[in-house]
């Protein structure tokens, strides 16, 4: 209002430091614009530093509507826009089953513990059946070795794979199997949070052994409770920023840099020591190659073949997420190139169906730009900049509401 006692304690301002930020202009920019008219997410990382290169989420809304007078008013506007939801920041608080992007991660876990190798077989006649348990598959796979059911998404194989974990006999029990599983899965960043310098990152959730024994009471669950887990179902849940990581975990063969945002500080490009420390994850380096290649064999002939990038090698991994209110979630994680890896990347698309349907050649449009600086597949991104999957979602929530009644 003016000055304070005639200006007696007037000081000269002094100005911050400088922050120089991680994000890729240009990228960001293109994946805004990717994601008009989607429900969603996409994290971009560079795995040889943990800086996050693309943060995106939508819908957004203006910050212009923030500014003034009319602040309060738009503010409630926005909080009660419970369709779109604009205030909730998708990509470090939203939480999803991963779906099939968490099976690398039980490769991985399995390989270590002795339980699975590279020529480890199991056959899939299309569903996954134990007792009275069935979890399908997209097709009768046959007999399939590691890499094939990494490349092919087999939830039966995997399904396997996690019984053979909780039927591990070093472990004494269920709960001891389970307990040495969780430990492994929380070591890449999942179930807790990832400490980006930004606020509001969410933990997503990875159950535990007490969870499970309130649920059903202790000694009365086993591994077929809850195999739904080893193929990213069940109770558990990540943001789109834990499985960008898992993509940079891998693409490190590893490790990881924590994300985030802030490049260096001030003029002397000061940077913070636990944004420059590597985090290894307790899994020997030689159990990724078959990963690696079993990511590799999903774009180049599996369940992402479509999104195959002209002159690089991207290794992926789709997701398809149950939606019990509608239409699926669509998830891609993915690294490129194969070798000396310069982005790992996570995209979610609310209501976007099948992995490969809206999130992997989204995906590999951002690694495209971002690789080569170019986009060489003209129809793919007409696709992706012409399409609507908003639709989806306010179909949804407006849809009327049924109410079951017990007999």
């Amino acid at each position: 209002m003016g000055d304070y006692k005639n200006g007696k304690y007037d000081t000269l301002p002094e100005p911050g430091e400088n922050l120089t930020c991680s994000l890729d202009a240009v990228l960001q920019a293109y994946g805004e614009k990717l994601m008009e008219n989607k429900a969603g997410s996409i994290v971009a990382i560079d795995p040889s530093t943990g800086e996050i290169l693309a943060l995106v989420s939508n819908p957004e809304y203006d910050p212009n509507l923030l500014v003034g007078n009319i602040r309060a008013k738009n503010y409630g506007k926005l909080v009660m826009d419970s369709i779109n939801i604009p205030l909730f920041n998708r990509a470090l608080m939203a939480a999803y089953p991963p779906g099939s992007t968490f099976k690398p991660i039980e490769a991985l876990i399995a390989q270590q513990e002795g339980v699975l190798t590279t020529e480890t077989a199991y056959s899939c006649p299309g569903a996954f059946h134990l007792g009275s348990i069935s979890i399908g598959c997209d097709a009768a796979h046959g007999t399939l070795r590691l890499e094939d059911a990494i490349a092919k998404s087999c939830n039966t194989y995997f399904c396997n794979v996690f019984m053979s974990m909780m039927n591990n006999r070093q472990y004494s029990t269920t709960e001891a199997a389970f307990e040495v599983w969780r430990k492994y899965v929380m070591s890449f960043g999942l179930g807790t949070r990832l400490d980006i310098d930004l606020p509001s990152a969410l933990r997503g959730n990875v159950p535990s052994v007490d969870y499970y024994n309130r649920f059903f009471g202790k000694g009365h669950w086993k591994g077929a409770t809850v195999v739904s887990l080893g193929i990213g179902q069940g109770e558990m849940l990540l943001t789109p920023l834990q499985l960008a990581n898992e993509a940079a975990i891998i693409a490190n063969r590893g490790y990881y840099y924590t994300p985030h945002v802030i490049k260096s500080i001030g003029d002397k490009n000061i940077t913070l020591k636990k944004y420059t420390t590597r985090h290894y994850i307790p899994i020997d380096s030689k159990y990724f190659d078959v990963v690696v290649d079993g990511m590799s064999q999903v774009v180049a002939e599996g369940t992402a073949a479509a999104s195959k990038i002209p002159g690089v090698v991207m290794c992926g991994k789709t997701g398809t997420a149950q939606n019990p209110n509608g239409r699926n979630n669509s998830l891609f994680i993915a690294f490129a190139p194969m070798d000396h890896p310069k982005i790992a990347i996570c995209v979610v698309i609310e209501r976007g169906g099948w992995g490969a349907e809206w999130a992997a050649p989204l995906a590999s449009l951002m690694i495209e730009k971002y690789v080569t600086d170019t986009i060489k597949r003209p129809d793919v991104e007409k696709r992706m900049l012409d399409g609507n999957t908003l639709q989806y979602l306010a179909q949804e929530k407006l849809a009327p509401k049924h109410t079951k009644h017990k007999k």
